[in-house]
């Protein structure tokens, strides 16, 4: 068997669960037939002391078989079923052990995820996430500050024309205007009074299907929440209050 068809072989060996020596040794007896141990080492260029342990790991897993020429040890891979045999068990040990990381991803997936960023691009980036993670005609909920609810120079270009288009309707509560706001179709909006003076800090947070948003504009800062409960709760606040102004 030649270096190529060696390496070849040796590859798909390595799936199954053998080492790379171990995987050289049997590739080169599956081609070669019955060897003492100094023409595997030779053959494989691997050390004699490498070429003992791949045999011993070899014989353990029953893929080869020894016989003998007078008073030396030789060499001989045992059939491919023996190989079959193999991956079925590691084959039933993969799927025992996928098992269990299922388990523990649904025992972990009610755990919230947090990730923080900064920079006027994280800022467009969460206006981004906003509509295209909402389906078509869903809602979703803002507190905004009234300076940046009146010019808004981090929303993305596509913002728009994507909420429009998948007709999302959005709930904003801002800070006290003098002037009443433009009515558009799929927006409702609740102002704060006047002698709460809220909203100043130029803070605005978004609820949307099971995230919560946070966006800092003075430190351009954003910190994203991912949690079903979490944002359920506020929503449920959000719209408490809403009803109420």
């Amino acid at each position: 068997m030649n270096k190529k068809d060696i390496t070849k072989y040796q590859n798909i060996f390595s799936k199954i669960g053998l080492s790379e020596d171990d995987a050289k040794v049997y590739a080169c007896l599956i081609g070669d037939g019955e060897l003492l141990p100094t023409q595997i080492s030779k053959k494989t260029n691997l050390h004699r002391p490498v070429v003992y342990k791949a045999i011993e790991n070899l014989d353990n897993k029953s893929l080869i078989r020894i016989s003998s020429k007078g008073k030396r040890k030789t060499y001989i891979a045992e059939s491919p079923e023996k190989l079959e045999a193999l991956f079925k068990e590691y084959e039933k040990s993969f799927f025992d052990d996928m098992e269990d990381i299922y388990k523990l991803y649904e025992s972990s997936s009610d755990k919230p995820t947090i990730s923080v960023a900064e920079g006027e691009q994280a800022i467009r980036d969460t206006y981004s996430d906003v509509v295209n993670t909402l389906d078509k005609n869903e809602k979703y909920y803002r507190y905004s500050s009234i300076k940046q609810f009146k010019k808004n120079k981090y929303i993305p270009k596509d913002y728009e024309y994507i909420r429009d288009k998948k007709g999302l309707e959005r709930l904003v509560i801002t800070g006290y205007n003098n002037q009443p706001f433009k009515k558009f179709l799929g927006r409702s909006i609740k102002t704060i009074p006047k002698e709460f003076d809220l909203f100043q800090d130029e803070i605005n947070l978004i609820i949307y299907k099971d995230k919560v948003a946070i966006i800092d504009y003075p430190s351009k800062m954003t910190i994203n929440i991912q949690h079903k409960k979490f944002a359920e709760f506020q929503k449920k606040l959000f719209g408490l209050l809403f009803s109420r102004l």
